[in-house]
């Protein structure tokens, strides 16, 4: 039985319980050292930098900003309010989690994981409905991983349907994504997004358009992705994709992907629906699940303390 069937059958398990504090916890086996006859689902998955030529225009969006840089000041308050962790917030509890969460994502983005895969450190947040928590997954992945001493972050809001991080961060009116994919003249410098976190850099959904789906199957996202996952090995990219079974741009969005987390929530999300979300994904890429609004259950050998 591999690692995301367990995953379901203690979420089976447990579907009778009725959904407590606003906490996200891993909801997958630990993590296992992997041989290359491994199921794919199993593999901790890891992308090898590859040396090629990065355009002038994206490397210099994504080094140090200049004077006419596009900058934000995080409110730390509203978020912190709102259960994110954002420096000093004081939620040690939920900063643990996140550690958790992200050690083996880092892992497998800096090609220290147990075998490689393309864009390693191109990350995807799904969930398989909406409001199931993956905007608040991302968001507070992003905001742990900043706190690392060798790696940055990149957050890009990918659910360029709802654009529930861009107003979130209140940028739903930036230049974004679909920006970049639409607008040959618009380029990564025109709408990345600088924080006071240094190691945190954003990117909005940008403005609508009809033709979602075919920009973010197009080459262009292909050639995009390409240029900022292989010059920076350093660097993880995050995005907040739409829902699996709700949208179409989820499923070309995931494509291109080295790793997706799946948000389950915690006694809502169906089990039908979950095994319905992997079952279009690709397996060889690294798949994990992650159980948000979790009950505390502080009694849990399996999980210790922190659950």
């Amino acid at each position: 039985m591999s690692s995301i069937e367990k995953a379901i059958e203690r979420l089976e398990k447990s579907k009778a319980e009725k959904k407590s504090v606003d906490r996200s916890a891993v909801a997958v086996e630990p993590e296992k050292t992997a041989t290359p006859e491994a199921a794919p689902s199993e593999t901790v998955a890891a992308s090898q930098p590859v040396e090629e030529k990065l355009s002038p225009a994206v490397q210099e969006s994504l080094e140090e900003p200049n004077e006419e840089a596009k900058r934000i000041n995080l409110d730390y308050e509203a978020l912190s309010s709102n259960g994110f962790i954002v420096p000093h917030s004081g939620n040690k509890q939920l900063s643990e989690e996140y550690r958790i969460i992200k050690r083996p994502l880092i892992r497998n983005a800096l090609g220290k994981g147990a075998a490689p895969i393309t864009h390693g450190n191109l990350v995807s947040i799904a969930s398989s409905l909406p409001s199931e928590g993956k905007t608040f997954t991302a968001m507070n992945l992003a905001l742990s991983i900043a706190t690392e001493l060798d790696t940055t972050v990149l957050l890009i809001d990918g659910d360029v349907l709802k654009y529930s991080l861009s107003r979130l961060l209140g940028i739903e009116n930036e230049p974004g994504l679909i920006d970049l994919l639409s607008d040959k003249a618009c380029n990564v410098s025109d709408v990345i997004i600088h924080t006071q976190i240094p190691r945190l850099k954003l990117i909005a959904a940008g403005h609508r358009s009809e033709k979602s789906t075919e920009l973010l199957a197009s080459k262009e996202m292909e050639r995009l992705l390409d240029e900022i996952s292989n010059r920076y090995s350093d660097r993880i990219i995050i995005f907040d994709s739409s829902p699996i079974l709700a949208t179409s741009e989820a499923a070309v969005l995931n494509q291109h992907m080295g790793q997706i987390l799946l948000v389950v929530e915690a006694g809502e999300t169906p089990v039908d629906a979950i095994k319905d979300s992997l079952s279009r994904l690709d397996h060889e890429k690294a798949i994990g699940l992650v159980l948000n609004k979790s009950r505390e259950d502080k009694g849990s050998n399996y999980y210790g303390t922190y659950y």
